[in-house]
């Protein structure tokens, strides 16, 4: 059977309106979207910069140096340009080239919402019900022993933040979601997000809790729970000046042994003062133990005006 198929004026027109054109046009609801699904996932993976070598994200690896992190935002002309080369692959004929340009600015904004889903595919979770039609994509890359040496290491982004006084603490705000976290060689980490962050949070995975010191061989002493208002286990304070953290002292000669003694003497007069201990007045040796808990460390990066004291040293969370 021989259709007279429509010339390519008749195809611009339908591509104007009419229930033909919704068909054709793609949907920011990626359910509803004309395009097979392996093709909407592929470009939205590439709009994600999958596939591209990496000596195109880095050219020189002096932009990259060991032990550096680079905040970034990714050019959306780049990205069109790249999926514009992709699409450009079916386009045999002027015909195809134009119905490509009619529905272009759809695809865009098909991809934003394809970039959103990627994550939650690949981790088969539940999809959104709805989408941000508008995202700016940004990230950072991270090249560190860090990333080799905690396999687990996490990392959380934040669009706001503020700062707690008395005690003095950051209070992260609005967290955004991942639309990639991957480890592009065994010590290179790369994150992107779909807005600019405000703070960034690495955080030691909490399965590394173990006995130890503060990285100045001091400790700071913790709530016990013996009275109200003092939660177990919680730092008496968060900013913790001279009288509020004792030495971990050593035995002569002991080659890094600790002096129990000498420690647990340093821990009770603060804690006394801080009226922290048991009716008794003594310090128990599982009271001790929890005096010597090195929590996992966090790592603040912040941007905007608001800052807090020694905003570049790893607190305890």
């Amino acid at each position: 059977m021989i259709k007279n198929l429509p010339d390519g004026g008749e195809y611009l027109n339908a591509l104007k309106g009419g229930a033909e054109v919704k068909k054709l046009r793609l949907s920011l609801n990626f359910e509803e979207s004309v395009l097979p699904p392996y093709l909407e996932d592929w470009l939205g993976k590439l709009s994600l910069l999958y596939g591209v070598p990496f000596e195109h994200l880095v050219p020189n690896a002096a932009m990259l140096p060991i032990e550096s992190m680079r905040f970034f935002y990714v050019d959306p002309n780049w990205t069109s340009c790249l999926v514009d080369g992709a699409l450009s692959v079916g386009a045999q004929s002027s015909r195809d080239t134009a119905i490509t340009k009619s529905v272009y600015a759809q695809v865009q904004l098909s991809l934003n919402a394809s970039m959103q889903l990627v994550r939650r595919r690949l981790a088969q979770a539940e999809l959104p019900g709805e989408v941000n039609s508008n995202i700016a994509v940004a990230g950072l890359l991270i090249r560190s022993q860090l990333i080799s040496g905690w396999p687990g290491l996490e990392i959380a982004a934040y669009e706001n933040y503020t700062v707690q006084e008395n005690p003095e603490k950051l209070i992260p705000a609005d967290k955004i979601e991942n639309l990639r976290l991957e480890r592009l060689a065994p010590d290179v980490m790369l994150c992107l997000y779909g807005k600019m962050p405000k703070l960034v949070q690495l955080n030691e995975p909490k399965e590394g809790l173990c006995f130890g010191a503060r990285s100045n061989g001091k400790v700071v002493p913790r709530w016990l729970g013996y009275h109200p208002n003092q939660p177990a286990g919680e730092f008496i304070t968060e900013n913790p000046g001279p009288g509020d953290q004792t030495e971990i002292f050593k035995r002569n000669n002991g080659k890094g042994v600790i002096d129990v003694a000498a420690t647990k003497a340093g821990l009770v007069n603060i804690l006394k003062e801080k009226n922290a201990l048991s009716s008794s007045g003594e310090l128990s040796p599982a009271d001790f133990a929890i005096q010597l808990i090195k929590s996992a460390e966090q790592q603040s990066f912040l941007s905007g005006e608001i800052v807090i004291p020694n905003i570049n040293d790893c607190t305890d969370y």
